[in-house]
């Protein structure tokens, strides 16, 4: 079991497992109207907004439209219901995230406004603590749609925060999300993968709230008729009502689409499927998820819902269809990218034209390198590739300057200005697209810690502030800079490694290059050792922790990753792909992978080309249709 021990967990997961359980949850709440509400009776909701304010300030607890789950070893959709909302990953659940959704109205969505979630902890985790995380995510229409195969993927993050055994109740601040009157999804995630805790479902009060906070004055429209009045205490532990044992079902079962004046009726979101079968990569699908059920409900209805506010729905839109907004953040999701050919004396750019053909996804992101000061990019075969309105692709140029050493460069070299001049006049007059951009990426091998060498950590961060101040001062406005440091573990341990950051305002984006077995040919590694690996006996939390903390505005980008090909490892790439499919779950903050594909690298010739055996190819483009990577390029 991973993250707690199996008696201190709610009876939701105990016995026979999650599976049993989900046969015998109540499916439908008395009176639950999926899109306005959860709950019968005024029992559900406090006073109105007009009441809600005390001395001058507008306090009012949401309660959730919905409060439910997915978890990547349970095949059925989520529960209506639980008494508990668990997060992170167990040995039962895979990894669990938590969905919630809430609508606030024009009274509690103005600007003089902010917002906290605030989620009672049931269980908490065990002693060592945990990191959770809320994203933004597209509302869904019905329950019955929402498997971790088919959730939405996630958007923005907006707060991250420890939680260690003693913790109640966890707070987030999700100021920046609310934005209009409307419904909005969070879900509640964790890049530990071996961490768990479980939160207080809505069958008690003191379950999930969306708690905002207005100045107050004259109510502009309908009260919000999901708005309650003040909550009781968050508990110090378990639910002390809670049941027994497993709920006994209801005769409801859960309706398999929204009532007819949903305002999201139709919308669905994402139909990717999980896999048909159960896998041995932690957190895969167990099984094919149920079909829901067709046909009208059965159960009871608590009456018709209220009215739809006039601008009810408008947040949903702001998550909807994933596209990429400022410095190509995408809206939710990821993008996918490729360096093709790496190490190959191949024409690149046909070289991403066959990739894209074999992996049956179009790559958006084609990464380029180039060195010294002997030609201008991008080139005219570069540009053309992110001309192809069938196929949106934007460039990543990574450039590496030989021709003096960083310190020199920041203090003006004569010829690395020249160059700089030149490509920054190249580049406005002739590629006006966004396109990432990097300076001697994986700066790590090549620094030289000794007074005077010119090639120091702090040389490197005045570099590449210089290089990308420069170039934007020349005109090069749609440049979208990444800092690309490398992933082998030993550079984090070295005194100068947090002076290599050139500065929150000269990046954009935080780049990792990760590698399956770059650091231990055991044939075990899995996806999240490249994206968050950590290394025993140090103090250093991964690379993925480590930018939720140090720098939480920044997204995160696998600038550079791959799996190698063993042959005493056969299976290896597959299962690695194969993860990557469901530990992308863990990982909010993850907007941008870059495949490396080379036949032979530049150490000991090992191959991470994705075709190199069949289960591989086909575990990698499986890994492309996952609806994290439904993004427009725009």
């Amino acid at each position: 079991m991973g993250g707690t021990d199996a008696k201190q967990r709610h009876p939701l997961a105990t016995g026979r497992g999650i599976v049993t359980v989900l046969a015998v949850l109540p499916l439908v709440l008395a009176g639950f109207v999926i899109g306005y509400g959860v709950g019968s009776g005024d029992d559900r909701f406090g006073d109105d907004v007009t009441n809600a304010w005390e001395d001058g300030e507008g306090v009012v607890d949401h309660r959730p439209l919905a409060a439910s789950f997915t978890a990547t070893a349970v095949a059925d959709h989520a529960p209506e219901s639980p008494a508990v909302l668990p997060v992170g990953y167990s040995d039962d659940l895979g990894i669990a995230v938590t969905h919630l959704q809430f609508a606030v109205d024009e009274a509690t969505a103005g600007p003089d406004r902010t917002a906290e979630l605030r989620l009672p902890v049931a269980v908490p985790p065990d002693a060592e603590g945990m990191t959770v995380e809320v994203a933004s995510v597209h509302p869904v229409s019905c329950l019955c749609t929402l498997t971790a195969a088919t959730a939405p993927p996630y958007g923005t993050v907006w707060d991250t925060v420890e939680v260690d055994a003693e913790t109640t109740e966890i707070v987030f601040d999700v100021t920046g999300a609310i934005s209009a009157p409307g419904r909005y999804g969070f879900a509640v995630t964790s890049p530990d993968r071996k961490a768990y805790l479980e939160l207080a479902g809505i069958a008690y009060r003191q379950g999930p709230a969306l708690r905002t906070v207005t100045e107050p004055g004259e109510p502009t429209g309908p009260l919000p008729p999901t708005a309650p009045g003040d909550l009781p205490p968050a508990p110090t532990g378990a639910p002390t009502d809670a049941p027994s044992g497993s709920p006994a079902p209801t005769d409801s079962p859960l309706p398999s689409s929204p009532p007819p004046t949903d305002p999201l009726a139709g919308q669905t979101g994402p139909t990717d499927s999980p896999s048909p079968t159960a896998s041995a990569v932690p957190g895969a699908p167990a099984a094919e998820p149920t079909p829901p059920p067709t046909g009208p409900p059965t159960g009871p209805a608590a009456g018709p819902p209220p009215a739809p506010l006039a601008e009810y729905g408008r947040s949903e839109e702001q998550a909807s269809d994933c596209t990429t907004g400022d410095k190509l953040i995408p809206t939710c999701g990821a993008l996918v990218g490729v360096a093709p050919a790496a190490h190959t004396n191949r024409v690149k750019e046909d070289e991403l034209l066959v990739f894209e053909e074999r992996v049956q996804h179009t790559q958006q992101i084609y990464h380029a390198y180039e060195r010294g000061t002997g030609k201008l990019f991008p080139t005219d075969a570069q540009i053309a590739l992110t001309q192809d309105p069938e196929r949106p692709r934007t460039l990543f140029l990574n450039w590496k300057p030989y021709q003096a050493t960083w310190a020199e460069i920041a203090a003006g070299d004569p010829g690395t200005d020249d160059f700089l001049d030149r490509l920054a006049a190249h580049i406005t007059a002739n590629f006006d697209k966004p396109f990432f951009f990097t300076v001697h990426h994986e700066p790590e091998n090549d620094v030289v810690q000794r007074d005077g060498s010119g090639m120091e950590a702090a040389d490197y961060a005045d570099m590449f502030r210089y290089v990308i101040e420069r170039l934007r001062a020349n005109g090069v406005d749609n440049l979208v800079s990444v800092m690309n440091y490398m992933g082998y573990l030993k550079w984090v341990e070295q005194d100068w490694h947090d002076q290599l950051y050139p500065g929150e305002d000269v990046v954009d984006w935080i780049g990792l290059s990760g590698y399956g077995q770059s650091l231990h040919d055991d044939g075990r590694s899995d996806f999240g050792e490249i994206v968050d690996q950590t290394k025993s006996g140090t103090a250093w939390p991964g690379f993925y922790h480590w930018i939720a903390k140090e720098h939480p505005d920044k997204p995160m980008m696998l600038a550079e990753w791959g799996v190698f090909h063993q042959d005493k490892y056969p299976d290896h790439q597959a299962s690695v792909f194969e993860a990557a499919r469901h530990q992308m779950a863990h990982y909010p903050r993850l907007k941008a992978i870059v495949y490396f594909e080379t036949p032979a690298d530049h150490k000991k010739g090992r191959n991470s080309e994705v075709h190199h055996d069949e289960a591989a190819l086909a575990a990698f483009r499986a890994l492309m249709q996952s609806r994290f990577f439904k993004v427009r390029l725009e």
